[in-house]
């Protein structure tokens, strides 16, 4: 990659990933503080991540050397690194749970629909942006 070894692209990917993750990770920690009825910040975390994901995802398919290389990069950069740390699955199934261990089931039921619709949509038009963009 890059015309670099094989250890020292790895090493560049491995720490591009970590970047990425860390920054993802202060967004999310940012976004948590938004509350309402339902916690938003989370849910627009990880719907923001799972577009991001959808748009890493959709970078596999260059067919040229140089896209293939940046693909190398890019792809587990976007798609680990930054929506991993951005997207969190415990947060928003502790915050659903406890919804419903309140009596409070219409919260819940929406806190559970909204961020199992709302990130699945966002990887499709994640995946669709990126076919658009990049041919």
């Amino acid at each position: 990659m890059f015309n670099l070894p094989g250890a020292a692209a790895w090493l560049l990917i491995l720490l591009a990933t970590v970047v990425a993750g860390g920054l993802g990770s202060m967004a999310r920690l940012a976004l948590s503080h938004w509350h309402g009825k339902l916690p938003w910040g989370i849910l627009v975390g990880n719907s923001v991540a799972s577009l991001v994901a959808g748009f890493g995802f959709s970078l596999g398919s260059s067919s040229s050397y140089v896209g293939q290389q940046i693909t190398a990069l890019l792809m587990p950069l976007l798609s680990l690194g930054l929506a991993g740390g951005l997207s969190t699955f415990s947060s928003w199934a502790a915050q659903t749970v406890h919804y419903y261990r309140q009596g409070d089931n219409r919260l819940g039921t929406y806190n559970l629909l909204l961020n199992l619709v709302g990130p699945v949509a966002c990887v499709i038009l994640g995946v669709l942006l990126g076919g658009v963009l990049l041919k």
